[in-house]
Formats: structure tokens, sequence, C-alpha cells
């Protein structure tokens, strides 16, 4: 355990990426089973091709979160507006917006971390 406290906005996006990672990994899970049922028709294909792509911005958003854990916040927004633009794209409109929501708050925590901490108390 560290012994800097966590910044509220940090413990927001790693709450927002946490949802979107558990939604991301059911459609995918989902995706893959409906698209194995439907496979002997065209459509399977497609739900294949999405569920596997929900698994790979599950996989991301992981390491997004452990970016935020080191701190890294401005490399951790940036690959989170990859993954969102994805997340819209095919991986459907919730993971899409949760990802949306996470990226905008990117802004607070940064500005917020750029400030240096106060200085210690004067020794008594």
């Amino acid at each position: 355990m560290s012994s800097y406290s966590v910044p509220p906005e940090a413990e927001t996006i790693k709450s927002l990426l946490n949802i979107s990672a558990i939604i991301a990994l059911i459609f995918g899970i989902l995706y893959i089973i409906i698209g194995a049922i439907t496979l002997i028709f065209l459509m399977g294909i497609v739900f294949i091709i999405f569920g596997v792509v929900d698994i790979i911005i599950y996989l991301n958003i992981k390491s997004i979160s452990e970016l935020v854990d080191e701190r890294r916040y401005q490399e951790a927004k940036n690959k989170t507006l990859t993954w969102m633009v994805i997340g819209f794209i095919l991986g459907g409109i919730i993971i899409g917006i949760l990802l949306l929501i996470a990226y905008l708050k990117y802004d607070e925590l940064i500005r917020s971390a750029g400030l240096p901490p106060p200085p210690p108390p004067p020794p008594v």
C-alpha cells in the first residue's frame, strides 16, 4: 500500500474504468456465445468480431487502470481516448459513454495532480 492519498478524481476514473471493463467482458462473452450459436448464418461472424473487440477493450481498460495507479495520467487519458472511440464504434454505446465520462474526468485529475503538495507543518 502506498503512503500517498489517492485523489478523488482518480477514484472516480478507476470506478468508471472498472464498470466499463465488466460490461465489456460481459458483452464480449455474450457476443461470442451468440456468434458461435448463429455461426451457420453469416451474422455469427459479426457477433464473434464484436465479442473479440469487447474482450480486447476489457484487457486494455485493465492496463489503463494500472496507468492511473502509477499516476501516469496523461498517458492513461490518451489510451482512454483510443479505446473510447473503438468502444463507441464496435464495443457498444454503454462502454463508449462510460469511457467518455472517464476521459472528461482526466482534465480535473491532471490539473489537481499538477499542484505541488502542501508543505509539511513547521517542527514544534
